[in-house]
């Protein structure tokens, strides 16, 4: 049993909070455009393809330490490279991934926050977690269960871990840990070290706390989390049926475990919980219809692509000016290029840089479109001359902070990189 007392445990809140640094080379938010001496994106040799055991990438992230995370789908894996091309050691775990009913996971999607949880979701109600930070220094003990005080009347309240109360209490400002009863046992530890279910749109809770929708019945199609240490993240719902759940929602962050580290820091372990849908079906700008790819710039706007009727790409800006975040649109069909629906073919990703210009992957068209952070045309690549693509059904795309892009071409499975002509760094090698 270890012993808990009020200023350790706000200790070890902040400290979980604040763990990882990013570098200052990573945290570029200038809101530079692309200027008139820009001249054309130049492909970057080599292509990236069967060596890496790509199957068929379809989707791709950057971290914030700058890794590479690829979906490979037929795969059921993940895979992890460094900007360089090598493939660390230590995310083993994201190959061959299986839930906990030992079946395969299809991932559709990763996304990985300022304290390295790497997110993904396999198309369904559920969304998926794996902590890199947890694995690299390991896991010792696990909290089983505590003794809660209450902060105003000295009340002791003794619980296992599991229950409904135990969630309340270790959530709430009103009571705090007194003691807490930790094991050691492999197995738990395992399933933590694993990746394992952060969210369920089955849980009773999640169905009683989306009212006006169905959870279980989502099927999360694009997931994106925050710039910053906000404890939640976002997914698009593109279930549809007779409610048109079309949809944004916020998963909220709920404390579950204590976890005490080899190196005996303790850290929270969080699970997933309904928070709201923050915009919903519809055909004008800023709703969503049949979304399928979502992303967030450094200032919490959120930007999507969708097959729906009537503008593939939107963006919609947050107003925190009330009690709750309201969001409206951030681009506006008279003015805004990226609101053109006559841009795209078929738009099925949606990424944005550090200087919020936005690249949107047409697979119709086999190219990347590029607008810079107000909406406007900038360039398109992929293409040889004006008219030859070189990509061949490209399904994502991702941007570093060195501005290189790297394009999931599913045609050859393979990852191609851009870069443009006038920024080329010497350890970038352009494609004769």
């Amino acid at each position: 049993m270890n012993r808990v007392y009020l200023l350790f445990f706000i200790f070890i809140y902040s400290a979980c909070m604040d763990k990882f640094i990013i570098p200052s080379s990573l945290e570029n938010q200038g809101t530079d455009d692309f200027g008139a001496g820009d001249t054309t994106f130049v492909q970057i040799s080599p292509i990236w393809g069967s060596e890496y055991g790509f199957t068929k990438p379809t989707e791709i992230s950057i971290a914030q330490d700058g890794r590479l995370y690829i979906v490979d789908k037929e795969a059921n894996s993940i895979f992890v490279l460094d900007q360089d091309g090598t493939q660390p050691n230590g995310f083993e775990a994201l190959k061959n991934l299986k839930d906990n009913q030992n079946l395969l996971i299809s991932p559709v999607d990763v996304d990985i926050d300022k304290k390295m949880n790497v997110y993904f979701i396999d198309g369904s109600e559920r969304i998926f977690v794996w902590n890199q930070y947890w694995n690299d220094i390991g896991i010792k003990k696990v909290s089983t269960g505590g003794t809660f005080t209450h902060i105003e009347t000295g009340t002791d309240t003794s619980i296992n871990y599991g229950s409904s109360l135990w969630f309340s209490l270790l959530n709430s400002n009103d009571w705090i840990i007194r003691e807490l009863i930790s094991t050691e046992d492999q197995i738990i530890i395992d399933s933590l070290t694993q990746p394992h279910i952060f969210y369920n749109g089955n849980d009773e809770m999640n169905q009683f706390l989306d009212t006006y929708y169905n959870s279980s019945e989502s099927t999360f199609s694009g997931l994106t989390t925050t710039f910053d240490s906000g404890n939640y993240i976002f997914v698009t719902d593109n279930y549809g049926g007779a409610d048109n759940q079309h949809r944004i929602v916020q998963i909220n962050f709920q404390r579950s475990l204590l976890i005490e580290l080899m190196n005996d820091e303790y850290v929270w372990c969080f699970r997933g919980q309904f928070g709201s849908t923050i915009k919903g079906s519809g055909t004008g700008a800023g709703t969503l219809n049949h979304p399928v790819s979502l992303d967030m710039d450094y200032q919490g706007n959120l930007y999507y692509s969708q097959e729906g009727d009537f503008f593939p790409v939107h963006m919609i800006k947050p107003n925190l000016s009330g009690d709750f975040a309201t969001y409206t649109s951030g681009f506006q069909p008279s003015s805004d290029d990226i609101m053109d629906s006559d841009f795209f073919i078929k738009a099925v990703d949606v990424a944005v840089d550090n200087s919020r210009n936005v690249y949107v992957v047409d697979e119709g068209e086999s190219n990347v479109h590029v607008f810079n952070s107000n909406g406007n045309y900038f360039k398109s690549l992929g293409f040889i001359g004006d008219s030859v693509s070189v990509l061949n059904t490209p399904t994502a795309v991702a941007v570093d902070e060195r501005g290189v892009l790297y394009v999931c071409n599913s045609g050859d499975s393979s990852i191609y990189r851009f870069k443009l002509s006038n920024s080329l760094d010497e350890d970038l090698k352009s494609e004769d």
